[in-house]
């Protein structure tokens, strides 16, 4: 199945298409251990924070066991769903497009981990996907 993204306004659109997809919300709002704090948010919001400073303090916000695990948790539920991130921003720069890339990738090394080859490079192959910005 598939990973994608969406933002709540269109969660209903969706539905109609595809009802039995997973809607995660991926916001502060819903206690999500992948969303921004409110801190990042409000500084992003209020013009004091460039994009690029933005996906550099997401990125080391999430950057721990839990994030990751849930992060793998999602991907595998890709495997077999339609599974979309959902957050509050329509169109532009947003964390859910960071996330399903991200999600991606972890899937990447996590099988080239279980394959028993990130000594071979593997972990670099993921690195080098582009990150959507």
């Amino acid at each position: 199945m598939s990973l994608k993204e969406t933002y709540f306004a269109n969660v209903g659109n969706v539905k109609k298409m595809d009802p039995d997809a997973v809607i995660i919300d991926v916001t502060r709002r819903a206690g999500s251990v992948l969303s921004p704090s409110w801190d990042m948010l409000n500084e992003y919001k209020a013009g004091n924070m460039t994009w690029d400073g933005y996906i550099s303090r997401f990125l080391g916000e999430i950057d721990n066991p839990v994030s990751r695990a849930e992060m793998l948790r999602i991907g595998e539920l890709a495997r077999t769903k339609e599974v979309y991130l959902v957050c509050f921003e329509r169109v532009g720069n947003c964390h859910r497009f960071l996330l399903v890339d991200m999600i991606k990738r972890a899937m990447i090394i996590e099988a080239c981990r279980q394959m028993n080859l990130v000594k071979a490079g593997c972990d670099n192959i993921a690195k080098a996907l582009p990150l959507e910005a």
